[in-house]
């Protein structure tokens, strides 16, 4: 289902251009076409070639991708919703916006947001988890974030009756929100936070107070836009603190101005998504109802009696916080799967366009000479393929995850366990890690495919220029890398502890369980090195190769920590000491969970192409691991090594004939990307230059910043021209040296 690129003379027409600096005037003429002429850049018949030699069906190829047809129909569905919208939403424009007023981008993207979403709540539609990712596949700008969080803190936080005052209005964007729980000095040590509600049984009302300059609240999105904030607070009554419970705050009144003892601002810009407001709050003697403090778990009396509610359900809240807590983590890994693709998409295209590097080195050959794709560089290759190796896990991980998780809880709005939910200990701990290890490697990744791009890389039209910037933001939201490899490295430690004591094992966790033996060798497991380069792409091999780093990894953190604690340190102590070597013990049990069920998925594929494909790029993902991961020392010779090398290039080479296909298989619009070198026809020249003559900065003849360097300029030399009276005709100033 080719998607159709935005025509040239698209982008909107644009007040104050002088008559000769006019668009419309400039780009007559400008047509594509498959031979370079004053009006054409010459590729237009690159990419449909590319299109040509590939192996599988990208349509089939897509609904691999979506986890089967119904889901494409689905993304589908959501993605085209914004298929008829104009405006500088989806063209160049957009990267030209102020951040103010009523043209700005934050007024663009919260419009562009509530267009989309309230015409489909109004039916009563409401998203599935997997369906999170759709939406981000389909964004064309960071919208109105402080949605998510905030409905459902209040599906999760309210009683039935505080969600009926609350969630429809939530819903239908009649009140807008915001999820209030960072502080200036407090972000992921939620014990620590230092607002306070204190219960005032005169008035029957909670006086939420942020008492010092590090207590207001800092760096919650939607803020400045938010009518309402669900705020994360130290509850106290009569003195006694009870810890942080959630209240619901009106921050603006109905003429939007702050309510008495509120103040609410914005940051300031950004490194990216300068379209969502980002800000600050703080509070001073704001009084609310005493059922304006969320109360599905516990309540506060009028006398000021604290119950909590529940309580015999203890195990089972508990395992379903689990999995709320893993929702909002696999949804970062979503659209760190989805950004990382956009960007691998436009990097291959337009490096199997850009052309560089004569194929005849010859001396003396013309100009015009035959020259390389960039493409077929095999470095280029394996910097992009590589990248869209790690975007094609993530997503197959994602929806092996999401699949699992609706499982565990009966489907969209389950609130009990159904069936065996053995591994989901080892779920909710990989996933800590998986959201950072992903966030972290698609942050760095795009920047590798912006920087692949070379200096068209470089401008925002380019599309991955701004997509890094807006993405990074992910790397540390609901937890810094570090700290997230290290909860999932802790839960290895215990696991391991619980294997000496021969316990039952969660997931994949259980081939930890030799470990039982005290004699027992980790070095023993190596599986058998393969006799030829083709056999370093088996991918039962490969995850084998991934498992044994694992186990090495476990035993070898378990032994140095039971060597501090001998030593007489404590548990903390040891810990800390350690955090060097367990960060990368979390990064390789990542790694491996992700190939299998990478690998899991692909052997679930039933067409025969697509499967043949898609093992080649699980395989790369493996190999690229080997090649630039840790924790390989000792665990493979030099010979392997170069021979999983040799591997990696080979299999580049045998994935270049199905690069551009394979980005294809994404199914991202050319609106989308909003990428004048990522376009979907691979006229990137035209859609460059377009992009250009339609920059503000283009719309006068004579730019008005010149006039600030006018008098440096010596005038009566710019007078000569380039004419017989210029160059010929120039005197040096006296007492210049040549």
């Amino acid at each position: 289902r080719p998607q159709p690129s935005h025509p040239l003379s698209a982008l909107g027409a644009m007040a104050g251009y002088d008559p000769e600096r006019e668009p419309a005037q400039l780009l007559q003429g400008i047509k594509p076409s498959d031979q370079a002429t004053w009006f054409s850049g010459g590729t237009a018949h690159i990419l449909p070639a590319e299109r040509a030699q590939a192996s599988f069906d990208v349509e089939k190829m897509i609904t691999c991708v979506d986890g089967g047809k119904k889901n494409t129909m689905k993304r589908r569905f959501i993605v085209d919703s914004t298929e008829d919208f104009t405006g500088p939403v989806v063209d160049a424009r957009k990267y030209d916006l102020d951040r103010d007023g009523m043209e700005g981008s934050i007024a663009e993207a919260l419009d562009h947001f509530i267009k989309i979403h309230r015409p489909h709540v109004e039916r009563g539609y409401v998203p599935e988890e997997h369906e999170m990712l759709f939406m981000n596949l389909g964004g064309m700008m960071g919208g109105y974030p402080g949605y998510g969080l905030f409905c459902s803190t209040l599906l999760g936080q309210c009683d039935p009756e505080q969600i009926m005052w609350w969630l429809p209005k939530a819903i239908m964007c009649q009140i807008t929100g915001c999820y209030a729980q960072t502080e200036l000095g407090h972000g992921s040590n939620v014990r620590g936070l230092e607002t306070t509600a204190t219960y005032d049984k005169e008035t029957q009302t909670f006086i939420l107070e942020t008492p010092t300059l590090t207590s207001m609240k800092y760096w919650p999105s939607s803020m400045v836009s938010a009518t309402h904030a669900v705020v994360y607070a130290q509850l106290i009554i009569e003195g006694k603190e009870y810890g942080v419970h959630v209240f619901m705050v009106q921050l603006r009144d109905e003429a939007f101005r702050p309510m008495p003892g509120v103040e609410v601002g914005d940051l300031g810009s950004k490194v990216g998504e300068q379209c969502i407001d980002i800000g600050y709050l703080r509070m001073k003697q704001v009084r609310v109802p005493r059922n304006c403090m969320l109360a599905k778990r516990q309540r506060v009396s009028k006398d000021g009696k604290y119950k909590k509610l529940n309580e015999g359900a203890k195990e089972g809240g508990d395992k379903m916080a689990y999995l709320t807590m893993m929702g909002a983590r696999v949804t970062l890994m979503g659209s760190a799967a989805s950004c990382l693709a956009k960007a691998s998409t436009v990097a291959v295209r337009y490096a199997a366009v850009r052309k560089q590097g004569f194929k005849d080195t010859t001396p003396g050959i013309s100009h015009r000479s035959e020259e390389f794709s960039i493409l077929d560089y095999k470095m280029t290759q394996y910097r992009l393929l590589k990248q869209l190796s790690f975007a094609f896990a993530s997503r197959f991980t994602y929806n092996w995850l999401t699949e699992r998780m609706n499982a565990l809880k009966g489907g969209l709005g389950g609130t009990e366990l159904l069936g065996d939910a053995s591994d989901l200990p080892e779920m909710h701990a990989s996933s800590a890690g998986l959201k950072g290890l992903c966030c972290e490697r698609a942050s760095l990744g795009i920047e590798d495919c912006r920087k692949a791009c070379g200096g068209a890389g470089y401008l925002l039209t380019s599309g991955v220029a701004a997509l890094e910037a807006d993405f990074k933001w992910r790397a540390t939201a609901e937890g810094d890398t570090v700290v997230m490899l290290l909860q999932t490295a802790r839960y290895l430690i215990k696991s391991a502890a619980a294997a000496r004591k021969g316990e039952e094992l969660s997931g994949l966790t259980s081939c930890l369980a030799p470990l039982k033996d005290p004699n027992f060798n980790a070095f023993a497991t190596k599986p058998a090195t393969p006799a030829s380069v083709e056999g370093w792409w088996d991918l039962e091999y490969l995850l084998k190769l991934l498992e044994f780093r694992t186990i090495v990894s476990v035993a070898q953190a378990d032994k140095a920590l039971a060597k501090q604690l001998a030593a007489g340190q404590s548990f903390d102590q040891a810990w800390q000491d350690l955090t060097l070597t367990n960060r990368k013990l979390g990064e390789c049990h990542v790694i491996y969970f992700m190939m299998n069920k990478f690998k899991a998925m692909v052997d679930d594929v039933q067409d025969a192409a697509c499967k043949a494909a898609l093992q080649k790029v699980a395989a790369l993902f493996a190999l690229s691991e080997i090649e630039d991961g840790s924790q390989w020392v000792g665990l493979l010779t030099f010979e392997e090594m170069e021979a999983a090398s040799a591997a990696t290039s080979s299999l580049c080479g045998a994935l270049r004939p199905d690069a551009v296909a394979l980005v294809d298989s994404w199914d991202i619009p050319d609106r989308v990307l909003n990428s004048t070198i990522g376009r979907y026809d691979g006229n990137v020249y035209e859609a460059q230059y377009s992009a250009s003559v339609h920059s503000p900065l283009n719309k006068k003849t004579i730019p008005v910043w010149l006039e600030r360097i006018k008098h440096f300029l010596d005038l009566d030399f710019l007078a000569q021209r380039n004419g017989e009276d210029g160059a010929a005709n120039w005197v040096a100033p006296a007492g210049a040296k040549l």
